[in-house]
């Protein structure tokens, strides 16, 4: 390899042949080294995995970027990207951080996590990026590269050889659902990339030679877990799974009670301190640690007003939490991938027994014990095909189970291998059933896939609200713009395209109460739904400034109506040209 990757050329006193011929040698040469170079890409995805390396790392990376790429081209050139109001809103509040009348770090809310929005906020400074959406199709992007890499590593770390491992990265770059999400602002791809990098984190810990230290177990697995702990409530599960599992092994290993406790206090450390800030964040700012637990803005509170409408019928039924979060996975995951995991799951109980294989893959399965404890506790909710009622709305939470899933497919055709001698056979199967999976979900991929048939049933239900945005985008000429933005719909503010210190918001706080006391003295546009379109039922807060509108119907003499669709409206202020 030295030689064919050394510099080619003539050496004093030779002879050099004619530019034609030397072109032939310097082409041959060139399709050699580019041959080699893909046959050692190729061998180094079966390499054992090492201390510190995992061959093929850096090959899956590329192969990631390319397909995380490719996607993020499709959806964000459609719009695709943009349907979900939550990834709207996860744009609004990154960009409104530095951009907003009363900008700063209390603009992060309450209601989610912080660490989503914070690493979006570099990219959301830069308009283009936050109209379109491409800050979240470049942020998912690279959540993808670190997801596929780090399941990779986890199956190295396991014992899987070229083929599972192969199997394990197909399973989860070839499912349109999760490629869509990581296309999105949605907090699916942090959270996964996060969870994925502490249980690799993890897994070196227990897998190489020599006994790591705890610092080290604090930097590989404690900071990615610390960011998932900031990212959604599944990290949060995570770290007592992985401080479970830590010292698991260490009394397995007979190192004693006091080195299990000092190494998964070495795990949890920096976990429990990103939790204690947003425990302080919540006190300073809303008086009230458990402000994100038990706020009127919080999840808590939508799911008690859908328990109380008898709209949350997995709350407190073991059978109908298990038949629809199940149902969610399958139709996630697809039929092809679920099957090859079950046989993987069985693969891996007769021949790992209780081993530390067996314990990391189980870590991969926290996010499945938190989603069906939470749809039980009512913490959270999920419509689908299966539930009662019949809808669409947050399959993307069995996302966090699909690592668990492919991982346990290369388990199975690994298993293949070791009891065949071969396995190529098996995977090719596999990968042409997954293909005809495929195929199937694009014939109608709205509707086949969950999460897509969410993203389509926003769309419809916002049309009117997205005309209303475009509308005042394309007429906007200064003078300010009243817009409850946490109303069902109205996370309008990337599609409007206005700077946000544009606008007084509800997140604005004291200066929202006063545009809304006087709006014709502060904004001289306002988008709100229309006082006469209000639902029965509504899952999220009120629009407050059609609630102005209709409670105080004077200050509707202070502005004309310039545009109507559907249930929401544009109002200019009289006397404005």
């Amino acid at each position: 390899m030295t030689v064919l990757a050394a510099p080619v050329g003539p050496a004093d006193g030779q002879v050099t042949a004619p530019s034609g011929a030397g072109d032939g040698i310097s082409t041959s040469n060139d399709t050699e080294i580019g041959h080699l170079r893909i046959r050692t890409w190729w061998h180094s995805l079966g390499r054992p995995a090492t201390a510190r390396r995992i061959p093929g790392t850096a090959v899956v990376a590329f192969v990631a970027l390319l397909v995380g790429t490719v996607a993020s081209a499709v959806s964000t050139a459609t719009g695709a990207n943009l349907l979900y109001q939550d990834a709207l809103s996860h744009l609004t509040i990154a960009r409104r951080i530095l951009d907003s009348s009363v900008p700063g770090i209390e603009q992060l809310g309450t209601v989610w996590l912080p660490a989503p929005h914070l690493l979006l906020m570099p990219l959301t400074a830069i308009t283009w990026l936050w109209q379109t959406g491409l800050a979240g199709a470049i942020l998912g992007t690279g959540c993808l590269v670190v997801s596929t890499t780090c399941l990779y590593r986890i199956a190295a770390r396991v014992g899987l050889h070229r083929t599972g491992r192969l199997v394990v990265v197909l399973a989860l770059l070839a499912n349109p659902s999760l490629l869509y999400t990581f296309t999105t602002a949605l907090t699916e791809p942090v959270l996964i990339a996060a969870l994925l990098s502490t249980v690799s984190g993890l897994a070196r810990w227990a897998t190489i030679r020599r006994t790591p230290s705890a610092g080290e177990l604090a930097v590989f697995a404690g900071v990615p877990c610390a960011i998932a702990v900031l990212s959604r409530y599944e990290g949060w599960a995570m770290v007592l799974g992985g401080a479970l599992y830590i010292a698991v092994l260490a009394l397995r290993r007979g190192k004693g009670a006091r080195y299990a406790i000092r190494m998964a206090g070495a795990f949890t450390m920096i976990p429990a301190l990103a939790i204690a800030c947003w425990l302080t964040y919540n006190l300073t700012l809303y008086g009230n640690p458990l402000e994100f637990m038990t706020g009127s803005y919080s999840a808590r509170a939508q799911y008690d007003q859908l328990a109380a409408a008898g709209l949350l019928t997995t709350k407190g039924s073991i059978g109908m939490t298990t038949w629809v979060f199940d149902w969610a996975i399958a139709e996630v995951a697809g039929v092809v991938v679920l099957v090859m995991a079950l046989i993987g799951a069985a693969a891996a109980i007769v021949r790992f027994g209780v081993s530390e294989k067996l314990l990391i893959i189980g870590l991969l399965a926290v996010p499945y014990v938190f989603g069906m404890v939470s749809l039980y506790f009512g913490q959270s909710g999920i419509y689908n095909d299966h539930s009662q009622p019949i809808s669409w709305w947050n399959n993307r939470f069995a996302l966090s189970t699909l690592p668990l899933l492919a991982l346990l497919c290369g388990v199975a055709i690994d298993s293949v291998r070791t009891l065949m001698g071969r396995a190529r056979g098996a995977a090719l199967l596999l990968a042409l059933a997954i293909v005809g999976q495929n195929a199937w979900w694009a014939g109608d991929l709205d509707k086949r896939s969950p999460i897509l048939a969410e993203a389509e049933l926003s769309r419809v239900a916002s049309a009117g609200a997205v005309s209303a945005a475009q509308y005042l985008g394309a007429h906007y000429d200064g003078g300010g713009i009243l817009l409850d933005e946490s109303a069902r719909y109205n996370a309008l503010l990337p599609l409007i395209g206005v700077p946000v210190a544009e606008f007084d918001l509800r997140a604005d706080g004291a200066e929202f109460d006063a545009a809304l006391a006087n709006p014709a003295a502060h904004d001289r546009w306002l988008l709100a739904t229309l006082p006469d379109r209000a639902t029965d039922y509504d899952s999220g807060p009120a629009d407050r400034v059609s609630q102005m509108l209709l409670s105080y119907p004077q200050y509707r003499s202070r502005y004309r109506l310039v545009f109507e669709a559907g249930d929401h409206a544009v109002y200019q202020r009289i006397g404005d040209r």
